[in-house]
């Protein structure tokens, strides 16, 4: 089973749809005994990518950003790492994901990607084998949720090198589209799939009994 779950909250509110999806998540990753941790990327005052040198820096050898200690990139990436599982929630400003995101995303790609290119079997990206939830939530009818979702799959794709479960989930074990009118169902859907992705093990088989049932928020 899958016991350490990330939550990255990518919404800089703390209330709204968006917020209320990373509440969902903790509350039903609890609920499960999982150990799981929210990230909440606006408090993390992260220094957006310098492109240093020549386009990489230290990113690239040393799979570390030359910042991380001063503006948190280091414990969060450390917090990747540990992970077993991930589920990203994002509102969608201008039909892409959140600044934040992209800036987390911008960082962490060029420090774990990196470790897929140098052919040692020992090092690996954080993501590698390992499945993510992503959530995006839009306003008004939900327009721009679908190329929101091209970039978290580019992202996720590229991190885990598109070769993650042996099933072929390739890092990505839901989609969960959000807008007004179907907040309330998608939160059922999301405690759902946090149930049956935690119950799966490192080659994509379930190692706990699936479709448990789950409290629906009535």
């Amino acid at each position: 089973m899958l016991n350490n779950l990330l939550i990255i909250d990518a919404t800089p509110k703390k209330d709204g749809i968006a917020y209320s999806f990373v509440q969902i998540a903790k509350e039903t990753a609890d609920s499960l005994g999982l150990d799981a941790k929210v990230v909440k990327l606006k408090e993390v005052g992260l220094r957006k990518c310098d492109m240093c040198g020549d386009g990489w820096g230290i990113c690239f050898y040393e799979h570390r950003c030359v910042f991380g200690d001063k503006d948190g990139f280091d414990d969060l990436q450390k917090l990747v790492a540990e992970a077993d599982a991930y589920v990203y929630v994002t509102p969608v400003y201008w039909s892409e994901i959140s600044e934040e995101l992209q800036l987390f995303w911008d960082k962490l790609r060029r420090c774990e990607t990196s470790k897929l290119w140098n052919g040692k079997d020992d090092v690996n990206s954080s993501h590698k084998n390992k499945p993510s939830i992503l959530v995006a939530s839009a306003g008004g009818g939900g327009r721009g949720i679908s190329s929101t979702f091209v970039n978290m799959e580019r992202a996720v794709d590229q991190l885990g090198e598109r070769s993650d479960f042996k099933d072929g989930t390739a890092g990505i074990f839901d989609y969960i589209a959000v807008n007004r009118w179907n907040q309330t169902y998608k939160r059922d859907t999301l405690k759902a799939a946090i149930v049956e992705m935690t119950a799966i093990n490192r080659d994509g088989k379930p190692v706990a009994p699936m479709n448990h049932s789950i409290e629906p928020n009535g």
